[in-house]
């Protein structure tokens, strides 16, 4: 290729400068009167660009004929890698050339699967170290002889009222405790008539000497939770005793054996003194009842 564009440069490069120096230098043009116009041609300025044209692109083809090169060009040499680099398009690091055989690789002795699997299992907790019991270390017999607690002293009398309610003391308080009783009695009755149209029905002026703990029937725990009982009440049914009595239709309860030598006025709340007894500061009675047992009086 470079070859035919030396020779087609040596002609062009001929051929236009004949062409264009024809106007400049003297020629013997006979040899061109049996074409007609061709000497016009080669004497007018159409001839001298023609020529000067192609003696140009003549020289331009003679140029690029001799420049070396070509299709094939000087492979260069790949850049040498250092010995043990690693190369970034491939997954192992590069590895030098030697002319010792390549060893075998032994053989492992699991799976990398299995392997795997096994190093994920989970490992054994280390049990924690117990330390042995520790004893409790042995009295040392002494030879002094052992001390005796304190006996505790004897109750005085001081120490007894002072255990005892304030309210149990004072007779002011206690009537007005046997007052709050006999008025939460009166409610549960009356809620008690209101649900069944009758009063609980109880034969005799008696109390929990001598009905016991229901000394009202029916009250107990469905309209009050317990019925109380005279805070002075003893083993003597002469003395101070909440009492109880009913038809059904009139009914009647009462405090009585109470002494309101140093107490307060009862008559609260509805609390009224018992018109069937001959009440006294030592000896009264007091409470509620309904007009048909006003008078009854055991």
């Amino acid at each position: 290729m470079k070859a035919v564009a030396l020779l087609l440069g040596v002609l062009l490069l001929l051929g236009g400068g004949a062409v264009a120096g024809a106007q400049f230098v003297s020629m013997d043009m006979s040899f061109l009167d049996s074409v007609a116009g061709a000497k016009d041609f080669l004497m007018s300025p159409t001839a001298l660009y023609a020529g000067g044209g192609a003696a140009g692109l003549g020289l331009i083809l003679f140029i690029v004929g001799l420049l070396p090169g070509g299709r094939r060009e000087r492979e260069e040499p790949a850049p040498r890698r250092a010995a043990g680099s690693r190369d970034p398009f491939m997954d192992e690091p590069a590895r030098p050339q030697s002319r010792e055989p390549a060893r075998a690789e032994p053989a492992r002795s699991e799976p990398p699967r299995q392997q795997a699997r096994s190093e994920q299992r989970p490992q054994p907790r280390p049990e924690p170290v117990r330390e042995p019991p520790r004893t409790a270390p042995k009295p040392v017999a002494s030879s002094a002889p052992p001390q005796q607690a304190p006996r505790p002293a004897p109750p005085s009398a001081a120490s007894s009222a002072t255990d005892t309610p304030t309210w149990m003391t004072d007779p002011r308080l206690t009537n007005r405790k046997r007052v709050s009783d006999l008025v939460a009695i009166n409610d549960a009755i009356k809620a008690y008539y209101s649900k069944h149209g009758r009063y609980p029905m109880a034969k005799g002026m008696e109390g929990f000497l001598e009905r016991g703990k229901a000394w009202v029937p029916g009250l107990a725990p469905e309209f009050i939770p317990d019925l109380p009982r005279d805070p002075a009440q003893s083993n003597d049914r002469n003395g101070p005793q909440y009492v109880y009595s009913s038809n059904g239709t009139d009914y009647k309860i009462i405090a009585k054996g109470v002494s309101l030598v140093g107490g307060t006025n009862v008559e609260v709340l509805g609390v009224r003194f018992d018109p069937a007894r001959q009440n006294t500061a030592e000896n009264a009675a007091f409470g509620f009842w309904t007009s048909g047992f006003e008078s009854v009086n055991g």
